[in-house]
């Protein structure tokens, strides 16, 4: 099921691509998330926590544009290490993971153009996030597991005149993603990311 809804985000990707994007844009960064809920298992229930840094590429293509506005369809990925922890037993771990995401934001100001002329910028949007996750080093060392769902998503970019950074700038933004698999795991985050 996962695997299909991953599939059809990368064909309707390529879809706009080809037929309708009018422009290509990208940034890099990191991202900053906690995985928090519970972990059930028969007749156990623990609480769970993981930090997680990952560095990401967020490439996406404008398919509806006008002067100072845009609708977006993206794809940011990430992979990295964080620690995994027992919130109430102080346990923790080492945790290797990677996220898939597809995102549909409305992007205004900074950006959501190439040609635009402002400073300043935003955007909000709708999407879906994988994350697998596998740890080692604590009691949780024989999780190897994943959350996926629903996400909403929005931040603020901020430019630069071309003599400073080369109007090149950055953008700040916070997701939150509710976990549909059996743990129903929630995500909240934060990116920081260079706009190329």
């Amino acid at each position: 099921m996962l695997k299909r809804i991953f599939v059809l985000a990368i064909s309707v990707f390529f879809i706009f691509q080809t037929s309708f994007s009018q422009e290509f844009m990208h940034s890099a960064g990191a991202t900053i998330s906690a995985l928090y809920g519970k972990l059930k298992s028969p007749g156990e229930t623990s609480s769970f926590a993981l930090e997680q840094t990952n560095l990401t590429y967020f490439p996406r293509y404008n398919f509806i544009e006008n002067s100072n506005s845009s609708v977006s369809i993206g794809l940011p990925v990430g992979a990295g290490i964080g620690i995994a922890s027992n919130t109430y037993g102080g346990d923790a771990g080492i945790s290797f993971a990677y996220d898939l995401a597809a995102a549909l934001d409305y992007n205004m100001g900074y950006k959501s153009v190439s040609e635009t002329e402002s400073y300043f910028g935003g955007y909000f949007g709708v999407g879906f996030g994988y994350y697998h996750v596998s740890i080692s080093g604590s009691e949780y060392s024989d999780f190897t597991g994943a959350s996926y769902g629903p996400m909403i998503r929005g931040g603020v970019r901020i430019g630069s005149s071309n003599e400073s950074w080369n109007g090149h700038g950055f953008s700040i933004g916070l997701f939150y993603k509710k976990g549909m698999e059996k743990d129903k795991l929630n995500t909240i985050g934060c990116s920081v990311l260079y706009e190329f």
